[in-house]
């Protein structure tokens, strides 16, 4: 065989190497997809489930056990590393990212546990965005508040209220 042809045959193997690895790679989740707010994701993880709704609340870890909740819109991403414990980013690389991202898009960061967790508050245009990743065993959740007040839908009318009653009491 020539060197020629040697080489086109790894080439063409090496080719085949990364179509294979690309071809593996696990989808998102239906209907699943990244919060706007992060343009990029960690390399090597899928959404393993979201759930999004309009009107929710998380409450944000803070030090010594104490909880912050916020309420609006309320986004849940849990990332799954594609093979765990084989190149997996460290966890100090994880928080970071999110730590530069959060600031980079003019946030404060607010509170962190080294290595598990890390939050932070975006306040821009008149708009509050709450963001906390945590990691471990080759998951990143991502939860984001957008912070809103909620849309009240029922109403109630006390001056009914104390009509029936008056006539009840009869």
């Amino acid at each position: 065989m020539t060197l020629r042809k040697k080489t086109l045959l790894l080439l063409c193997a090496a080719l085949l190497g990364l179509a294979a690895g690309a071809a593996a790679q696990t989808a998102d989740k239906k209907d699943c997809k990244d919060h706007p707010l992060f343009l990029t994701r960690m390399p090597g993880y899928h959404i393993a489930d979201c759930k999004v709704e309009d009107y929710g609340v998380y409450e944000f870890k803070a030090p010594n056990g104490k909880r912050i909740p916020v309420e609006g819109k309320f986004t849940y991403i849990n990332y799954a590393f594609e093979t765990p414990g084989k190149n997996e980013p460290s966890a100090l690389a994880i928080l970071r990212n999110y730590e530069n991202a959060i600031k980079q898009a003019g946030g404060t960061l607010l509170n962190s546990f080294p290595n598990y967790w890390t939050n932070g508050k975006i306040v821009k245009d008149g708009m509050e965005v709450w963001v906390e990743a945590e990691r471990g065993n080759g998951r990143i959740w991502l939860r984001v508040v957008e912070k809103a007040e909620m849309e009240q839908f029922v109403q109630a009318d006390a001056a009914a209220r104390a009509n029936n009653a008056s006539t009840t009491r009869r």
